[in-house]
């Protein structure tokens, strides 16, 4: 170790034994024993110790009277690296270079990450005949379980996908502290963090995430995400336990999603009963949903375990679960029970939507096509990593990240095999917004082999072999398809990211697993698989990924579904001074290099010379500023220029990526801080599931519907502007805006006396209009400058509902050009943003005499004098919203 280093660790020590008694401490609690189908979560109280410093094993150590001094308050769920950065021991990795400043796994030894994690409870009187279970849903990435002296896990627990569950009825203690104490172990294999995807590929042995090395879009991650990182939790049964139901709908034929009355559809429903007494048990299954109650009687040999099917329930006029944009997405409850006499054994509450998914390969391009309810729906969704990078997970960051993929019109998200297999609550939140999920499995390419590759130790044909454990693999894999298997938002599954799985594996999912645990669902054996992507001149794959001319969108023909494009998306100057410090900011890239070491460290991508297009960079501000019009027109052109040759060239366009789970300057739609940037209302408009857009290259206007209704009889009206918000041309024409089709219809002529910019503006029926700044010299904008002052007339309504604040701006523009409004939300007192916020839109250009109206909506307790709402526009100072 380097002498620096030791001198940074003896630091970083020093402080936290001198802030030790500042800590925060939680106390022991009691732990209330839920009834039968409840769950308690046991998500506080827990301390942490590096186990090198804890000198007794664990049936000791859980043993008898335990003294939290010199023990860390730690973070459940949660990594040993949050519990460390929530204690201040090391500063946040996510700013400038601080991730430098926390050691790495790979230098400094497993030892250094090892940890114990401790949670003292009471319990009151256990109610007789019932067992009390405690549930782990995910440890990272070996584990060895304790509970008042005795061990719980007869063999270490292993792997970072598999879900644990313990019978400790006979080691609680009713009349004294009880002590939890878990060992937990890092990966075995972490992998040199060298540069390479993944570092030197060596993680991928394990059955764990693989990106934690580091990949292009992310630094490495010091602990690998060693810990308790999912729920935790006891719950409680009687004799029988109810396990993994198993919910399948069916809705023949093809329907309407705007249909009052409905067919019939079908509900199939399974579960895995246990008897774990030594005695058989008779009793009564009981399924209640919909108005509807099931029962069937059941009776289970001691220690029997056996799957039961509940005969098909019939639903008369059924609310059918539609993607994003094609209809709703209503959800139905089900409660599955088991009864023993009077007294319920166990019980299982599930959500579940009423849809039939399938697919074929398109005879036009030899993309994939997926109907929903016998309808052909047409795929744009976006690459999802995962939350965040140190897997600090919630329920209401989950669910404003799918609700911006739903408010950018978007109809699928795809979980990328580097990262996770998707937890409930993801999947929770894409089931009300209607989001299709194509999920990977826990693999990529760029560690199993798919090439060569200078930065791997081991040989491409080994790392085809990867994991070292596949029985453990296929095991995890089991597990988790039945924890998710009954969101109506799951509609795929892949093996691996760009190369499959190890061939054994590879044979069992496909052949065994799958076909046995969800035959109703498309299995693929990796993204860029012949299956799912190749058209009829045998080309498959993905890409490109850097920024391309809005020309190349509509001229370039790719793959005809394609899991991966992606292109830039800096964030907003206000993200930008949340990363870096005003000495990087100042060093920003001139025409897309990057040379400063903390713009490349945070993976900038470049905007190459798109900037410089529209003025001289001078400083971090106009930086920003002409990195979101960049951003706007990229992401529009991209979904409108695929979208434009859907069932020709295209089934669907998934983007590369909408999002980072940490301080990433690449390919981004709203930003880790759950910021919004320009590129979300870029994708939003291009992917508006009916609207005009504007072709560059054949300069015709055209209607895009992607919705399974035909909208006859609309106005078509397109207007040019000159910078002055003169009018100089218009056109109507009524078109007829066929289901699932594209079509253009206009001819857009360049205006005459006209040098640089001018602007189009595009409205269908009573639509919001599209409005594009073309311009007459080629790649040249900077005339931008010298539209005249605008400033918008702007109302406001805001009130508080809770802890909830809904609101609406109506910006009016004058006789004037107003251009690129973009509404932001701050604290008044701070200055800190309030994140995250939902806009209807934003980034909003209005021609003269235009008026917008925004919704907006925020979670803050703050009160309502400390809002502050803003208007940035490039032809007005700052506006503050009265």
């Amino acid at each position: 170790m380097r002498m620096r280093d030791k001198c940074m660790y003896l630091f970083v020590w020093l402080c936290w034994l001198c802030g030790l008694a500042a800590v925060p401490v939680w106390g022991q609690s009691v732990l209330e024993l839920p009834e039968p189908g409840g769950k308690t979560l046991v998500h506080s109280g827990w301390y942490a110790r590096k186990a090198s410093e804890v000198l007794v094993d664990g049936n000791r150590l859980s043993a008898g009277s335990w003294e939290k001094m010199g023990w860390l308050p730690a973070r459940v769920p949660g990594t040993v690296l949050t519990t460390l950065l929530e204690n201040g021991l090391y500063p946040a990795p996510e700013f400038g270079l601080n991730n430098n400043l926390i050691p790495d796994i790979y230098e400094v030894g497993s030892d250094f990450y090892t940890y114990w994690f401790v949670r003292p409870f009471e319990v009151g009187e256990l109610p007789a005949g019932r067992t009390v279970w405690l549930n782990f849903r995910g440890i990272n990435y070996k584990a060895e379980i304790f509970l008042n002296g005795k061990r719980i896990n007869r063999n270490t627990h292993e792997g970072m996908f598999l879900r644990k569950t313990f019978d400790i009825t006979p080691y609680l203690r009713t009349d004294s502290t009880n002590l939890l104490a878990v060992l937990v172990y890092p990966p075995t294999h972490v992998g040199n963090p060298n540069g390479g995807q993944g570092g030197d590929g060596q993680i991928a042995r394990n059955n764990t995430m693989q990106y934690t090395p580091g990949w292009d879009w992310i630094q490495p991650v010091r602990d690998r995400n060693t810990g308790i990182w999912d729920e935790v939790s006891i719950t409680t049964t009687g004799p029988v336990r109810l396990e993994a139901p198993y919910i399948v709908t069916k809705v023949p034929g093809a329907r309407d999603p705007e249909a009052s009355v409905q067919k019939d559809a079908f509900v199939h429903t399974s579960v895995e009963l246990e008897n774990t007494s030594g005695e058989p048990v008779k009793g009564l299954l009981v399924c209640e949903t919909n108005g509807s109650r099931l029962t069937q009687a059941v009776t289970l040999s001691a220690g029997e375990r056996r799957t039961v099917a509940l005969k098909p329930l019939t639903v008369k006029n059924p609310r059918l679960w539609w993607p994003n944009g094609i209809g709703e997405h209503p959800l139905y409850e089900m409660t599955l029970s088991f009864e023993i006499g009077d007294q319920v054994s166990d019980a299982e509450r599930s959500r579940y939507g009423i849809r039939e998914i399938t697919s074929d390969k398109c005879p036009e391009n030899g993309g994939r096509r997926f109907f929903v309810n016998g309808r052909k729906v047409y795929v744009a969704g976006g690459n999802y990593i995962n939350s965040d990078w140190l897997l600090r997970l919630s329920p209401e960051r989950y669910r404003a990240e799918v609700r911006f993929h739903a408010e950018m019109n978007l109809r699928m998200i795809r979980v990328w095999g580097g990262a996770l297999l998707e937890r409930p609550e993801f999947y929770d939140a894409c089931d009300e917004y209607g989001i299709l999920v194509f999920q990977d499995l826990w693999g990529s390419g760029d560690c199993n082999g798919a090439w060569e590759d200078p930065t791997k130790k081991d040989s491409r044909e080994r790392r085809w072999e990867y994991p070292d454990n596949h029985d453990l693999f296929v095991a995890s894999v089991e597990d988790q398809v039945k924890m998710i298997r009954n969101h109506p938002s799951l509609c795929l599954w892949c093996g691996a990211n760009e190369w499959p799985l190890a061939k054994d594996i590879d044979r069992r999912l496909k052949e065994e697993v799958f076909p046995r645990l969800d035959p109703e669902r498309l299995f693929v054996s990796y993204s860029t698989d012949t299956v799912l992507t190749r058209n009829l001149l045998g080309d498959n794959g993905d890409g490109p990924y850097g920024i391309q001319e809005p020309e190349w969108f509509f001229t370039f023909r790719s793959h005809p579904f394609n899991p991966e494009a992606g292109s830039v998306g800096s964030p907003e100057v206000e993200s930008m001074r949340a990363i870096m410090t005003e000495e990087d900011l100042a060093a920003f890239p001139r025409k897309g290099m990057a040379r400063n070491y903390t713009w490349r460290y945070h993976k900038d991508l470049g905007y190459r010379d798109h900037l410089e297009r529209y003025g001289e960079v001078n400083d971090i501000e106009t930086y920003c500023k002409y990195a979101q019009v960049v951003n706007y027109d990229q992401y529009r052109s991209f979904m409108e220029g695929w979208a434009s040759r859907m069932w020709d060239w295209y089934t669907g366009i998934l983007i590369w990526k909408t999002q980072n789970p940490w301080t990433s300057l690449r390919g981004q739609m709203y930003d880790w801080f759950l910021d919004v940037n320009a590129s979300l209302y870029g994708t939003r408009k291009g992917c508006e599931p009916l609207h005009a857009y504007y072709n560059p290259v054949t300069r015709k206007v055209g209607v895009l519907n992607t919705t399974l209704k035909e909208h006859p009889g609309l106005s078509l009206v397109a207007r040019i502007y000159n910078l002055d918000g003169k009018k100089l041309w218009e056109r109507t024409v009524e078109t007829d805006a066929q289901a699932n089709e594209a079509r253009e219809w206009l001819d857009i002529p360049v205006p005459e006396g006209v040098r640089g910019v001018y602007f189009l503006r595009l409205t269908l029926g009573d639509g919001e209009p599209n409005i594009y700044w073309l311009t007459t010299e080629p790649k040249d904008y900077t005339t931008l400058a010298n539209l005249p002052s605008s400033k918008p007339e702007i109302r406001s309504e805001l009130r508080k509902e809770g802890s909830r604040y809904v609101g609406t701006l109506r910006l009016r523009a004058d006789e004037r050009i107003s251009f690129f409004n973009r509404v932001k939300v701050f604290d008044r007192e701070t200055g800190e943003r309030i994140l995250p916020v939902h806009y209807s839109d934003n980034y909003v250009t209005l021609m003269p005499g235009d008026e917008r109206t925004i919704r907006l909506e925020f979670v803050s307790e703050l009160p309502r004098e400390r809002v502050r709402i803003v208007v940035d526009s490039w032809t007005s100072e700052r506006m503050e919203v009265n």
